[in-house]
């Protein structure tokens, strides 16, 4: 952003067997804090996305099984950002002091099984990439909505 801040954003579908999905989230707004590298930027993004995902499976557990202990609907993030993805699953921590929080917590969340996995898609894929950069193609994001069948 011009101000040096950044943009993060996320996109939270219920996504069926079929590979239907219906929205039932989103957000794109400044991170909470300045941050020195992408990496940082798409942590926090990915830490909110989850922390809103775990509610919402929360919520669907109290309406549907009238608990909010599991079953909950298995929790998947995707993100473009490899070093992201790669950060997730390694053993090391990331230089950054103040990021190693956010990252601890998506990794205990893993090991927990309260997030299934993490997952690396290309930029193209992405479909909340419109979510937080200036520029990006909206198309791929228009046409899952229109046809409402995941990729």
């Amino acid at each position: 952003m011009p101000d040096g801040g950044s943009q993060g954003g996320f996109l939270i579908m219920l996504v069926g067997r079929s590979t239907k999905f219906s929205p039932i989230w989103w957000n794109s707004k400044k991170i909470r804090r300045v941050v020195r590298s992408t990496l940082a930027a798409e942590t926090l993004a990915m830490a909110e996305g989850i922390d809103t995902s775990l509610f919402v499976c929360t919520l669907l557990s109290e309406l549907l099984y009238s608990t909010s202990d599991p079953p909950c609907t298995p929790v998947t993030c995707f993100t473009d950002c490899k070093s992201l993805w790669e950060a997730v699953r390694s053993h090391k921590s990331v230089s950054e002091k103040r990021l190693r929080l956010d990252m601890s917590g998506i990794k205990e969340l893993l090991n927990a099984g309260q997030i299934k996995t993490v997952e690396w898609v290309k930029t193209e894929q992405q479909l909340a990439d419109c979510l937080t950069k200036q520029g990006a193609s909206a198309g791929f994001l228009r046409r899952a909505l229109q046809t409402g069948i995941l990729c």
